[in-house]
């Protein structure tokens, strides 16, 4: 906890990505994820940033070095996906994921967006507890690879004329309560 008082950066990049970013935000992500990170995932994650719609990556930089990111993408008109996130192990715990998610939430809020959805898998306790600590709620549950996975899901609150009529409101409500499957 010693670097709380240390400045954090944080910066938004949306795609297209130049060939630097995608090379930074992968090795980034196997800094994050470790030994869990394989070599074909760690290239998964190229193809989703460079073929997903409205992409956008969040990387906090301490001293100027990365130490954490918030990555996502539309999944429909007006719904997000906070798809992969993380902190390296040794910034952890010092409220990094914390700011990375409020600002990925701000950019939501300013954006056609009024939902956001994650996908947790059952295990990552922490990660369920900042969810729900942040307004989301858990709308289902799915098994990929044999693991139990949390559909959460948050309504963002959002400027009234950003709605067209009442029909794509209750719409758009009842698109929250539908389970998405991958």
């Amino acid at each position: 906890m010693e670097n709380q008082g240390r400045a954090l950066n944080i910066t938004l990049l949306q795609s297209p990505f130049a060939p630097k970013h995608l090379a930074g935000f992968t090795r980034l992500s196997g800094d994050v994820f470790g030994a869990d990170a394989s070599e074909e995932w760690l290239a998964s994650l190229a193809w989703r940033l460079e073929s997903m719609p409205d992409v956008t990556v969040f990387i906090a930089e301490r001293d100027g070095a990365p130490v954490g990111f918030k990555a996502g993408y539309a999944t429909a008109l007006r719904r997000y996906y906070s798809w992969l996130g993380g902190v390296v192990p040794s910034a952890r715990r010092q409220g990094i994921a914390r700011a990375l998610m409020r600002e990925q939430h701000r950019w939501i809020t300013a954006s056609r967006f009024n939902h956001v959805e994650c996908h947790v898998e059952q295990k990552n306790r922490a990660m369920i507890e900042a969810n729900l600590k942040a307004g989301f709620v858990v709308a289902g549950f799915f098994l990929k690879d044999n693991k139990p996975y949390a559909i959460m899901q948050k309504e963002m609150p959002a400027d009234p004329a950003d709605y067209a009529g009442s029909r794509e409101k209750i719409a758009s409500r009842l698109v929250m309560f539908m389970p998405c499957f991958t």
